[in-house]
């Protein structure tokens, strides 16, 4: 992997990596989406285990929805002969049991596989499932691979989650970074990412240099780890990150630290573009000697995806007036005719990103006497996100439409709304926009959605566009539009 794609990888959020979560289904008529849980598993795909020692692997039970999940149950399927497999402690040999995960909250596990070169395959491979009562929620096939050649394997430990005030920097706990393979690493780099918002706050040191277009940092260490050998960062050079001083909230963004090993290619690149830089320089400290050091660099690691430690900063809140956007059904009887409507942020923050425990939201009611032929495709009949009816019809005059993007200062979100003016009265509907801890001014959530009839526009008839499945489909894209990367893998850069 090139260090242009590791960049753009780290700095991806894991919930950013796929569109839909397998098994999952809205219920016909949602009770509440933002009471819905939406459990997920972090844990890689393939293990490489060099013949005779043990891989220990840690993956996470994640909750990203607004409820909580009960009842929660993680299940090891059948495991081929030879891999040695140990479940996390507390669990049994085929299932974890967790009777309460909130909305928001994660669970670490680990567990160790010892492949047996005697009887087990060079490629094994068993499920891990998760599911909340009877049904079942994510799955991953995880191949246990065998070598006997072996290599480095560089695993860096757990960061804990920040909180950061608009503005503020905070140092990170010395980073644990360790070699469990059976050969010497090459020259090793430490990649700092993030979403934007916060940052990386690593000026101060002369061998980290910042990429401008993909938000991250990279740092060159002079240093190789033995294998068996560990390290922290120096607490005297620690790890930093700051927020910004415009960055919203409440929000959890999204963070990363990823340990590599460097080509002499790259490093040589590194250090021409940085000579005579001056400043502090980013250090590791051994913690431990190893033994059976062997020569040359490296440029692969066996298990990529725990070279990477994911940890969220939350900011807190920034406040954002968003005002409801009406429109005017405009034409004579019989005219088909077309609104958009909508919202507008006017600051002085940017809105949050998608959050499933809060989603942002406006309830479009549409005047009497329009006979609706096409609905927005992000919008579902309904009054609320507690009252969706995926199953709804053209026919329903209330409307729920999600808005997925952040708004900055400025910005708005419409929905289109096609109907055909009818003979009548035509009492008027409304846009209201949906409650938010951001919007400090309800004054301008609410604004008129009319009808306006003319007696000499041109007849052009109805829309031909019917409600079908759409509607439905979007909506649970919007409620699963995130799904956690499984695959964040960090390769040694070329």
């Amino acid at each position: 992997m090139s260090l242009r794609a590791l960049l753009r990888r780290i700095v991806l959020p894991p919930l950013a990596a796929g569109l839909a979560v397998t098994g999952l289904a809205l219920p016909a008529r949602a009770d509440s989406i933002t009471d819905f849980p939406l459990l997920v598993l972090d844990l890689t795909d393939t293990i490489t285990v060099i013949d005779g020692q043990s891989k220990t692997v840690k993956f996470e039970v994640d909750n990203f929805g607004g409820g909580a999940a009960e009842d929660v149950r993680i299940s090891f399927g059948a495991m081929p002969a030879g891999i040695g497999f140990v479940p996390p402690a507390g669990c049994s040999a085929t299932e974890c049991k967790l009777d309460k995960l909130a909305a928001g909250e994660k669970h670490a596990y680990t567990f160790s596989v010892k492949a047996d070169a005697a009887t087990a395959a060079i490629t094994s491979s068993f499920e891990v499932g998760i599911a909340l009562g009877l049904e079942e929620w994510d799955e991953v096939d995880v191949a246990v691979v065998r070598t006997s050649k072996g290599g480095v394997d560089l695993e860096i430990g757990a960061i804990d989650d920040l909180k950061l005030g608009r503005g503020e920097s905070a140092e990170l706990p010395p980073v644990a970074i360790k070699n469990t393979g059976n050969v010497k690493s090459a020259t090793l780099g430490l990649v700092l990412g993030s979403l934007e918002g916060v940052t990386p706050d690593m000026d101060r040191y002369r061998n980290c240099e910042y990429d401008t277009d993909e938000g991250a940092v990279v740092c060159v260490l002079d240093q190789t780890l033995a294998a068996g050998q560990s390290a922290t960062v120096d607490p005297a050079t620690p790890l930093a990150f700051k927020a910004a001083k415009d960055a919203t909230g409440p929000q959890g963004y999204f963070a990363a630290v990823s340990a590599v090993g460097l080509t002499d290619k790259y490093v040589a690149a590194f250090t021409k573009r940085n000579a005579g830089k001056t400043g502090d320089k980013l250090a590791l400290k051994t913690t431990s000697s190893a033994a059976a050091i062997t020569d040359g660099d490296v440029d692969d690691d066996l298990n990529p995806d725990d070279n990477t430690a994911a940890f969220t900063i939350t900011t807190p809140m920034a406040p954002a007036d968003v005002k409801a956007l009406g429109g005017v059904f405009e034409g004579a009887t019989g005219d088909s005719a077309t609104v958009e409507v909508g919202e507008q942020n006017l600051g002085p923050f940017a809105t949050a990103l998608l959050d499933f425990k809060s989603l942002p939201y406006v309830h479009v009611k549409l005047p009497a006497g329009v006979e609706l032929t096409k609905a927005d495709e992000f919008c579902l009949p309904g009054t609320s996100l507690d009252d969706v009816d995926v199953d709804g019809t053209l026919a329903s005059r209330d409307w729920v439409c999600l808005v997925l993007g952040q708004l900055r200062k400025g910005d708005k979100e419409t929905f289109a709304f096609t109907g055909t003016i009818g003979d009548g009265s035509h009492d008027a509907g409304f846009v209201q926009v949906g409650k938010s801890v951001q919007d400090t001014v309800p004054g301008n959530d609410r604004a008129a959605l009319t009808v306006e009839e003319q007696d000499s526009l041109p007849l052009t008839g109805p829309s031909a566009g019917l409600l079908a499945g759409a509607g439905a489909l979007l909506l649970a894209a919007g409620v699963f539009l995130f799904r956690i990367a499984r695959r964040r893998r960090i390769i040694t850069v070329a």
